[in-house]
């Protein structure tokens, strides 16, 4: 098993690749902690091994020292994750080709002016976006009837595209550019859901606004007059300096709120108690026990009980491929817990099988519309707000 040192820069998505692979394959991979960006990287014994100075950059154990993300990924990795036989190896470097030629450039040219990297080109940033949607498409359809991009399980292709897409993810796509590519966002949200992809990237919060390019913010990393191209000489006066330094508490007070905000917080408290019928649900017979107990005690006025239906039950393959998409949307919904409940079933079989459940939630409108977090798969399905009172409700609670 591969083990050793990477060398590279906080946050760097190319190094993710190889930290996630290590994460599956359980490779000892270590980043150096005295590491600094410019310094090391540029000193002579780090360029008698990696001659171009670039990183993510490995040294192993045994001394091999490799230079190149996908390559560096591929050595921590193991056979499962760069393909099970010859033919789905190949289909691995096809994706990761992919990953490298039709995202990544689309994705620099596009967000790195919104972090301030590198200069804005409106013509070439038009040109970006159509790309990206080109490759979001691409993966859309590929992803329509897969759980992953290549066989049963997460290979490397997944964790290159996945890594080429966070930058994207994070800072442009927002709702409405993303809300055409319903599989693709699945597909990301559950690969980034997953314990070895969160132990390396953190929790990944999904771009709700779209950046823009900051000239000001450009100048400052840059050393620049905006727009000017040359060397400041003076320095900015004292409001203005005020100014910049307020800038960041303005944004620290914007996020707290959407951070710790409860989407239910306003509603009333209720007097059904999700947490005890679901020990009733978990602990005794569904039928004769847990049901009756529901009845019993759900709160009418407070909560709502809701039917739906998968839209694209043709597009459905394997059964354990669409276990897997219920099991990644209910990951996905994991803080929903709190102030909800659900049921659903997969009726069929291989090749021919739909999805259909029951739910039941706090208040009477659709919980998903409450939070951005949790509109990534709903719009998948119908909806229809079931009347508690009625005899054709409990059968159909009965039949989930």
């Amino acid at each position: 098993m591969a083990s050793g040192t990477l060398y590279t820069f906080p946050d760097n998505f190319r190094a993710f690749k190889a930290l996630i692979a290590a994460q599956y394959s359980g490779a000892d991979v270590k980043i150096s902690p005295g590491f600094k960006f410019g310094e090391t990287n540029k000193s002579k014994s780090f360029l008698e091994k990696f001659p171009l100075g670039k990183v993510p950059a490995f040294e192993s154990a045994s001394g091999d020292c490799l230079f190149e993300s996908n390559a560096i990924a591929q050595y921590v990795s193991n056979a499962q994750l760069m393909g099970a036989n010859s033919r789905d190896a190949a289909f691995v470097q096809q994706w990761i080709n992919f990953a490298d030629n039709e995202v990544l450039p689309a994705s620099c040219t596009w967000v790195f002016p919104c972090l301030g990297i590198m200069q804005f080109n409106k013509q070439e940033t038009e040109k970006a976006k159509e790309q990206v949607k080109k490759a979001l498409g691409v993966l859309n359809g590929h992803l329509s009837k897969r759980t992953f991009l290549v066989g049963e399980r997460i290979s490397q292709a997944d964790i290159s595209v996945a890594c080429n897409l966070l930058l994207l993810y994070k800072h442009v796509l927002d709702p409405s550019f993303r809300a055409p590519y319903i599989h693709t966002n699945r597909w990301f949200t559950t690969l980034v859901n997953q314990p070895q992809f969160s132990a390396v990237i953190g929790p990944l919060k999904m771009c709700s606004k779209m950046a823009e390019f900051d000239s000001k913010k450009f100048a400052e990393l840059h050393g620049q007059t905006a727009g000017s191209g040359k060397k400041e000489k003076q320095p900015k006066p004292a409001a203005k300096k005020k100014e910049k330094e307020a800038e960041p508490e303005e944004e620290e007070e914007e996020e707290k709120p959407r951070e710790s905000k409860d989407p239910f917080a306003s509603f009333p408290k209720g007097t059904f108690n999700f947490d005890e019928f679901k020990r009733e649900y978990s602990n005794k017979d569904t039928l004769t026990e847990a049901l009756p107990y529901f009845w019993k005690n759900f709160d009418k006025e407070n909560y709502s009980i809701w039917f739906c239906e998968y839209k694209y039950n043709d597009e459905l393959a394997k059964i354990f491929m669409t276990s897997n998409l219920i099991r990644g949307m209910f990951q996905r919904l994991e803080k929903l817990n709190k102030n909800a409940f659900a049921s659903m079933c997969i009726f069929g079989e291989d090749n021919k099988n739909t999805v259909s459940g029951v739910w039941v939630w706090k208040g009477h409108q659709l919980a998903f519309e409450l939070s951005p977090d949790w509109q990534i798969d709903y719009e998948s399905y119908s909806w229809k707000k079931l009347d508690p009172n009625t005899e054709e409700t409990k059968n159909l609670v009965i039949k989930l």
